[in-house]
């Protein structure tokens, strides 16, 4: 039968084709999909802020936990933590690596929240595993300071002081900056006092097999040879230096002799920083600028060659024995080697007494007598062409054995700052000349000093931070 209406449809035809209501369909998926999208906006902040105080607080306790200053168990400290801040159930694991000079605390975690809206699409929490590091490490540290004792350091310097008491406060300063007491193992300065020569002192004078004909100091007289290396020298078969003066002495500063007296011998591998500070303030000037030979000693001090010696004074309660084994290998990764060289002036040539028309003093098995080294000690004859006296080797001779040693240093990782103090150019080009780079060298005027140790701890601090 045919349907004849209005427009010729019939009326189930205008249902199907009538578009009212057609909106509301439309909406209310609308409405399902926004409410969805904002729900999981509000799911999704709930989480954020559920695991952005678990992380904040997995931070705080792992560095609390991870410091060398901490004594106590370092697990039970992390989950105080969490205790606290009322996340213990976020907490999965606390994990401890420790040794001597480091501490590594991992905290592991897995914040989470039920959901409340995404669980309409099957999604009923929202969690994630997260892990917080963190690590103190101490790098075991071995610093040299060389500093000159010539007498030229009994003169004032630019700011009104003379130069050593200047000196013994920067050095001062430097040695509290770098001592670490958080952790006192890690971290050794040795002090090597240069002036004419350098004295290790009469133990290791012995040690090494030394021969004394006197007993006034106790410095091997180093042939030009023996700045083809770093190791040990062969003092048994070097003669002792002697004991006597070149330039004019002033007593309120100065002791006599181009060999520092024992009282001024090398301070070895010490942490402590009442002796150093004692040792610092009890230093008295010599005679003569033989930085090389400072330098010499100084990374000498730094091979591991030298091992055997510090673990004889360790013995003999001369060092701590708990640095029995430092120096530590060139290649140790856990190690840092510093040398500190600072002058007022530069490199003298080395001169020797000697008898009259016959060789010097202690060569050769020549050595003087009682009489002989009585006038030695109560006569200063300054002329170097002096029937007295005689050269044995030139400035220029010693100024390029003082670069041999540090290019060796250098070679060897040892990191080398240089401080040029009130000096001039000659001077200043020795040290720029000797130290790892341009930064590390300071040309330092009357206050300067005390800045530039400071900036020299502030840096080697910086450094073992990044090793």
């Amino acid at each position: 039968m045919r349907c004849v209406t209005l427009n010729n449809l019939c009326p189930g035809t205008r249902f199907w084709r009538a578009s009212d209501g057609g909106m509301i369909v439309f909406g209310l998926f609308a409405l399902i999909a926004i409410l969805l999208v904002s729900g999981l906006a509000v799911d999704f902040m709930r989480y954020e802020n559920t695991r952005v105080r678990v992380q904040a607080t997995a931070d705080r306790a792992s560095l609390a936990a991870a410091t060398l200053r901490e004594t106590g168990d370092r697990e039970a400290l992390v989950r105080d933590y969490f205790e606290k801040a009322q996340l213990t159930q976020f907490l999965e694991s606390v994990e401890v690596d420790e040794a001597l000079n480091s501490a590594t605390v991992t905290v592991r975690t897995r914040p989470g929240v039920n959901t409340l809206f995404v669980r309409w699409v099957g999604i009923d929490t929202f969690t994630s595993h997260e892990a917080s590091v963190a690590r103190e490490e101490v790098t075991n540290l071995e610093i040299v300071l060389v500093l000159d004792i010539s007498g030229s350091m009994r003169w004032t310097d630019s700011g009104g002081m003379p130069r050593i008491e200047r000196l013994r406060g920067a050095a001062r300063t430097f040695v509290s900056t770098v001592l670490n007491p958080d952790a006192p193992d890690a971290i050794t300065i040795s002090i090597v006092p240069y002036a004419g020569t350098v004295n290790p002192g009469q133990q290791v004078f012995d040690l090494l097999g030394g021969t004394a004909w006197h007993a006034y100091s106790h410095c091997p007289d180093l042939p030009r040879s023996t700045f083809d290396s770093t190791g040990l020298p062969d003092i048994g078969t070097m003669p002792q230096a002697p004991h006597f003066m070149y330039w004019a002495i002033d007593w309120a500063y100065m002791d006599w002799g181009w060999c520092p007296n024992d009282s001024n011998s090398i301070k070895y591998h010490s942490s402590s920083e009442a002796d150093l500070h004692a040792y610092l303030n009890s230093l008295r000037l010599h005679d003569g600028t033989g930085t090389h030979y400072g330098m010499r000693w100084g990374i000498t001090l730094l091979d591991p060659d030298s091992r055997w010696v510090t673990a004889e004074l360790a013995a003999s309660g001369v060092v701590d024995p708990g640095f029995a084994n430092r120096p530590a290998a060139w290649d140790d990764p856990d190690s840092m080697k510093v040398v500190v060289l600072m002058t007022d002036g530069i490199i003298t040539e080395q001169v020797r007494p000697r008898r009259r028309n016959s060789s010097i003093y202690g060569r050769d098995g020549v050595y003087p007598t009682t009489k002989e080294q009585d006038e030695l000690d109560s006569t200063h004859i300054a002329a170097l062409n002096s029937n007295r006296r005689r050269e044995i080797t030139n400035r220029a001779q010693n100024s390029a054995d003082f670069d041999t040693t540090c290019a060796l240093a250098r070679a060897n990782g040892v990191i080398i700052y240089t401080i040029a103090f009130e000096t001039d150019s000659r001077g200043q080009d020795e040290m720029r000349r000797c130290a790892t780079s341009p930064g590390h060298f300071f040309n330092a005027q009357g206050l300067d000093l005390d800045r530039a140790f400071r900036a020299i701890a502030t840096s080697i601090q910086a450094l073992r931070l990044v090793q």
